[in-house]
């Protein structure tokens, strides 16, 4: 009798859980599960300021993160630990920041993107990739050698197809760093055959449709990017092109931080996170700031790594950068980006293809080797376009991506971007400069796009 009261038990409790999964609820706060070509599922949260809140039923903006980081760079908040240690907003903050109650509630959330476009009107989903995120939103891993194309041609389509048919609305789609690249990959029309993926044995090479980039182009409003990352600068870079580097790059690793980083953090309080940060990045700073003009670029090792301006964030936002947002990564991610800082060379990874499997060194990097090179297709993305960069060229410079995103695509009417004085690539999303500066430019940006499309 007691095996028939369980098995009922355990039929119910399968029951709710698929109709919470077909609802897209959870005991994960707006916690929402979209599934790639292959198979792996994608987990996403959608922005509401509490559980009690109704969700926007506005223009859903779809925001990836960056490499190293999670969905909670776009959502600061206060969490527990802090509540002794409370931020309090500056005196100048704008009035919109003074009169919000979610922000009187939690002080942090000022700094919140999310939050800021949600209070605007707009409907904010921000997905991790595969082998990323934390708290209920940690997305399936996939296989050790997934990379930068698994994650663009795989993970984002998946994540924004759920988005459509949740909203049954066109979205902006975009995001930070290689949020920004992989979102302008999905709009030239870039895909993997997820078969292969699958199986795990190698990765496909990577393939484009014009016909799959029009419609793309066509599904979705804009492209909203911060920083978006293309071809890095690495200082000394010439050093690094040998097959030692390679082999070390070419590894198939999860680089699992979610795992790790929590365990650290939690014997550190955040005055000593914060403190350390502080330190560590201002040195950069500066010492970036006085390298000598008379010296080849190149030899800018500190110029190369000043990716962090901690004078412009707050104590409080850094020590949840370090404790929530920093987050795992695949090598395949890593030695993507390192193969085009190295070689001058924007493409697909190296060892895709069954021929190169077991590849160490890149072969010569020329169009036409059999790779597939993003820069090849860049007029294929046509949808309107805004983007907020940092001043700091440390991983991403500004000149250098314009040239690629802006000058490369197919011009549009709305194309437009800035630069943040004082940023650099890790604060320009949520530093102080953030609420009013960059917010409010992303949001005026947003607010044509809406009237344009409906005139």
């Amino acid at each position: 009798m007691m095996w028939q009261v369980r098995s009922v038990l355990a039929a119910w409790g399968m029951l709710a859980l698929f109709l919470l999964s077909a609802c897209g609820g959870s005991n994960v706060e707006g916690l929402y599960v979209a599934r790639a070509a292959d198979g792996v599922q994608i987990k996403m949260r959608r922005y509401r300021p509490s559980p009690e809140a109704e969700y926007s039923d506005g223009t859903p903006v779809v925001l990836f993160p960056g490499i190293v980081l999670n969905n909670n760079q776009f959502h600061i908040y206060s969490p527990p630990w802090l509540n002794s240690y409370h931020y309090r907003l500056p005196a100048d903050a704008p009035d919109w920041a003074q009169n919000d109650p979610v922000i009187q509630e939690d002080n942090l959330k000022y700094f919140s993107l999310a939050h800021y476009l949600f209070r605007q009107g707009y409907d904010v989903w921000m997905p991790n990739y595969r082998g990323v995120g934390r708290g209920g939103y940690d997305s399936e891993h996939g296989h050790g050698n997934s990379n930068l194309d698994v994650w663009c041609a795989l993970d984002v389509p998946a994540a924004i197809d759920k988005v459509i048919g949740v909203t049954g609305k066109k979205p902006i789609i975009g995001g930070h760093s290689t949020g920004g690249l992989c979102s302008y990959l999905y709009l030239q029309g870039v895909t993997m055959d997820a078969a292969v993926v699958a199986a795990g044995e190698y990765l496909p090479h990577v393939t484009s449709s014009e016909t799959l980039a029009l419609q793309r182009n066509e599904q979705v409003l804009g492209y909203l990017a911060l920083d978006p990352a293309g071809i890095p600068f690495y200082p000394y870079s010439h050093l690094l092109d040998n097959e030692a580097t390679f082999a070390a790059l070419g590894r198939d690793v999860l680089v699992d931080l979610d795992a790790s980083l929590p365990w650290v953090m939690s014997v550190l309080p955040p005055i000593i996170v914060s403190g350390a940060l502080d330190l560590t990045f201002k040195t950069i700073t500066a010492l970036a700031e006085a390298f000598p003009k008379s010296l080849p670029e190149w030899a800018n090792l500190f110029g190369g790594i000043d990716f962090w301006h901690t004078a412009n964030m707050n104590g409080y936002v850094e020590d949840f950068h370090a404790r929530m947002v920093i987050s795992s990564f695949y090598m395949g991610v890593s030695a993507q980006y390192s193969d085009w800082a190295i070689n001058g060379v924007f493409r697909e990874h190296w060892q895709n293809g069954a021929e190169n499997v077991d590849l160490v060194m890149p072969p010569d990097r020329t169009p036409g080797d059999g790779y597939y090179y993003y820069t090849d297709n860049m007029s294929r993305m046509t949808a309107p376009a805004f983007s907020v960069f940092s001043e700091s060229s440390a991983l991403v410079d500004t000149d250098t991506m314009v040239g690629l995103v802006f000058e490369s695509k197919t011009p549009h009417p709305l194309d437009d971007w800035i630069e943040v004085p004082g940023t650099a690539h890790i604060d320009v999303v949520n530093g102080n400069q953030a609420p009013t500066v960059s917010f409010p430019a992303i949001a005026e940006w947003l607010d044509k796009l809406k009237s344009a499309s409906n005139p």
